[in-house]
């Protein structure tokens, strides 16, 4: 099967950020999913679930499919891709919300997709840089994919239903620490792994690459840029909780 993906994969030029493929994206997908949530604000309870249930199948579907399209591309398990980062969690608490009933974890874990979910397909549309693959079909994995964690954000905020406390912010940061401690574990388990470096969340103990925060390591270390980048994080979240709770209360005003 390894062989077949291989000799079956388009490969391509890597697409420039802002350029026409990234931009038709960026002006026709994210509204899509925007209105597409926003359409799907009043469904039913049981429909909610199932739609969580569906989304959250169709991305391990995909995420299988990613994963053996790697392997097969690269000769070998890149233990990089380990579906352990911040935008691989939707794709679990989907599933979780869908089969567990209605309790603090659910309405934790539908605020963390509306907070930190959200945040992580906005930003990835704003700097593609790592959605931006060597063959088609991971190019578009990878942009539908920050598009659904879109559509998925706004779902949460734009039903009526799912009025979240401060409480539930609280849990979803809490949630987002206990997350970095599952990865921060998996990043030492796969120290040396081969390949390229394993780091889950972008917490260490390997040097973050990411923007601004690569110069952080290289002043203060990574101890220093973990604890500043989760903070940010956190707060980020917070801002965006506040910004789905002006849009709620626009909607029920109507």
């Amino acid at each position: 099967m390894l062989e077949w993906l291989k000799n079956n994969l388009h490969p391509m030029e890597r697409p420039e950020a802002w350029g026409a493929f990234h931009t038709l994206f960026f002006i026709i997908g994210i509204p899509a999913a925007i209105f597409a949530a926003f359409l799907l604000r009043k469904l039913s309870d049981r429909a909610e679930k199932r739609l969580y249930f569906a989304v959250g199948s169709l991305l391990i579907i995909s995420e299988i499919f990613k994963q053996l399209a790697f392997t097969a591309v690269n000769g070998g398990y890149r233990f990089d891709l380990i579906p352990f980062q911040l935008c691989s969690i939707p794709m679990y608490l989907c599933i979780l919300i869908a089969i567990l009933p209605e309790n603090a974890f659910s309405r934790a874990s539908k605020t963390f997709i509306a907070t930190f979910g959200l945040m992580g397909g906005v930003a990835s549309y704003i700097a593609p840089g790592t959605m931006c693959r060597d063959h088609l079909e991971l190019t578009l994995h990878s942009f539908l994919w920050h598009l659904t964690l879109i559509f998925l954000g706004f779902f949460v905020i734009f039903s009526l239903r799912s009025s979240f406390c401060l409480r539930d912010l609280r849990n979803a940061v809490l949630l987002y620490f206990s997350l970095c401690l599952i990865a921060f574990s998996i990043n030492l388990i796969c120290f040396d792994a081969p390949g390229r470096d394993v780091n889950m969340f972008y917490i260490g103990p390997k040097p973050s690459n990411l923007p601004l925060c690569k110069e952080i390591t290289e002043l203060f270390g990574v101890a220093v840029n973990s604890v500043l980048y989760m903070s940010a994080l956190s707060l980020c979240a917070g801002a965006v909780y506040s910004f789905g709770q002006l849009i709620k209360k626009k909607l029920s005003d109507r």
